[in-house]
Formats: structure tokens, C-alpha cells, sequence
């Protein structure tokens, strides 16, 4: 039932709520038809009129069965309300990306920072990076799902990056080049990646074949995803920017996105050295992930919702 209907059975319309919430009429109308405008006080006088939960009437006004996940996403990020599917996807991205990576907070380390902007550590002294890159994740999301239906371009990586490492020690090294491709060479579990002069050179390529696709399916993301990591273009945080883009992309072609987690980091890593000759074990455990997500969408969302 979507909010238009619900005042209709109450024999409730704009005009008489308007009045009875103190909120201009103007503005409720605008809230109706597009409800990530409606802001937060609004929406809880509304819910206190109707002795209901804030989520339920942004549920109702943003009648959610003709909405697709991107679209929740980016409505639920507007309502800063709590404990919706946004919210918890923040944190478990942002959690267990970094984790994967050697951040040592917690998954309630996570939590504190994106609720309170605070931590609360009592075991052990927090990495400044840590936490600087945890808090950097939070706003790298949000761009990622204002950005999700834009073409993938190098300036769009390359930004990505800039906004994942500002402020960390790295970005105050000379050679480390943020936001922009490596000046020294590395390596990814053990194997060489391309040279910093063939990076530019490489990237295009990638993003010209993808581009280039008539139909995105998850195995072309997955191609793209070793691909990038095979190059590893910047001198560090190629696996989160790596695993950001999936997630636009996947959120792109209405596919349900994943998040890969920490605990089966080992399955991902496995998965990417074995990828050229043998593509399932990535494959496999990006569907797990993919499996793990659609049943927490599910259990925000119902299973009315479109990808």
C-alpha cells in the first residue's frame, strides 16, 4: 500500500495533514511525489500522527514494489534513518572491504563511526589509516550510488581512489601518486601486475572492451574485476576501488550486488589467482556473496523488489 492510498482509507487528505503536522502543504506534496526530498523531522511529525514507525511511512511514500535496489539505496541515504538496508550495508561494506585488507577494527568499531563520527576502543589502540579509510568508505559509497548508473570511466576510478586514501599517511608520501596510477611497480599475491607504464594504456583497453558490451551480465563484472586487479593500476587500495566498482556496476545492470566478505577472503584470493585457468572458484564465491545480500534485501525489502 503506498501513502496515497493509506490517507485515502482514512478519509485523510493533504491539506487536513498538512495542518494537523505543522508541515507546509507545499512541502508534503513534494514529499509524496518524491520522497527522498521529505526530510527527517517531517517524516517523524507524520509517523507521530499515525502512531507508526518512521520506516513504515517512508516505506508507504516511497512505495517501494515499483522501485528498484538502487533506487532504495539512494532514497535511504537522503532519510538518514537508522537501521534501514542502507544503513547496514554501509557498515558491513565498509567493515569487511578494509578488513579484508588488515584494517584491525571491528565490525562494532565500523558501527560507532558511521553512527557517532566517534570510536570506542577500549582492547587496543586503532590505526589511524584504519579509521581514516573506514570513515573515507562511508562517503566513497554514497558517490558510488549517486554515480551507479554513469559509464565507468578512468576519472571515475581515479576519484574513487582519491576519496578512498585521502588523509591517510599514504597521501602524504610524494611517490604514491592518490588518485592518480602507480609510479612504482607491485605485486598481488606474489605475481607481477603491469608495469606503471603500461597502465594508462592498460586501463583503456579494459574499460573499452567493457564499455563496448551490448548486455552486462555478473560474468562480465567478474572479468572486468580480475582484469583491474590483474593491471592493479594505483600503488594501493586496488582490491576496495576493485570491489566498489562490482558493486556499481551489479546495482548498473539491475544484478544484485555482493559484498565479499572477510571470512571468506581465502575462497576470494583463491578465486583470483586461479581465475585465468580455471574462472568457477571466483565465480562460486561471488554468488555465495551475491546469495548472502539478496536474502538481507529480502528480509528489508520483501522479494517485490527489482534488483
Amino acid at each position: 500500500m503506498n501513502f496515497k492510498q493509506y490517507l485515502e482509507e482514512r478519509g485523510i487528505g493533504l491539506s487536513d495533514l498538512s495542518k494537523a503536522c505543522d508541515i507546509p502543504y507545499t512541502t508534503l506534496y513534494n514529499g509524496v511525489e518524491k520522497p527522498s526530498s521529505i526530510r527527517s523531522e517531517n517524516l517523524k511529525k507524520i509517523a507521530n500522527y499515525f502512531n507508526v514507525s518512521m520506516d513504515e511511512v517512508y516505506k508507504m511514500l516511497g512505495d517501494v514494489q515499483e522501485k528498484t535496489l538502487l533506487s532504495v539505496l539512494q532514497e535511504q541515504k537522503t532519510s538518514k534513518l537508522k537501521g534501514n538496508l542502507y544503513h547496514i550495508t554501509q557498515i558491513l561494506f565498509a567493515y569487511n572491504t578494509n578488513r579484508i585488507e588488515g584494517s584491525q577494527l571491528s565490525e562494532e568499531d565500523t558501527r560507532y563511526i558511521f553512527e557517532t563520527n566517534t570510536l570506542i576502543n577500549q582492547q587496543s589502540s586503532a590505526n589511524v589509516d584504519d579509521i581514516v579509510e573506514t570513515a573515507n568508505h562511508f562517503y566513497l559509497f554514497d558517490k558510488m550510488i549517486d554515480q551507479a548508473q554513469d559509464l565507468l570511466t578512468e576519472n571515475m576510478i581515479k576519484k574513487y581512489h582519491e576519496i578512498l586514501k585521502n588523509g591517510t599517511s599514504d597521501a602524504r608520501l610524494d611517490w604514491f601518486n592518490v588518485g592518480e596510477y602507480k609510479a612504482l611497480p607491485n605485486e598481488v599475491g606474489g605475481k607481477e601486475t603491469t608495469l606503471p607504464k603500461d597502465v594508462a594504456k592498460d586501463m583503456k583497453k579494459l574499460l573499452h572492451w567493457y564499455n563496448g558490451l551490448a548486455h552486462v551480465e555478473i560474468d562480465a563484472i567478474l572479468e572486468f574485476h580480475y582484469q583491474f586487479e590483474t593491471i592493479h593500476p594505483f600503488q594501493d587500495g586496488n582490491g576496495r576501488i576493485g570491489r566498489i566498482i562490482m558493486f556499481k556496476e551489479c546495482l548498473k545492470h539491475a544484478i544484485i550486488p555482493f559484498i565479499i566478505e572477510d571470512e571468506y577472503k581465502a575462497y576470494y584470493y583463491r578465486g583470483l589467482s586461479e581465475y585465468k585457468n580455471e574462472k568457477g572458484f571466483l565465480v562460486d564465491t561471488c554468488l555465495m556473496m551475491q546469495d548472502r545480500y539478496r536474502e538481507m534485501v529480502w528480509k528489508f525489502l520483501g522479494d517485490v523488489i527489482v534488483p
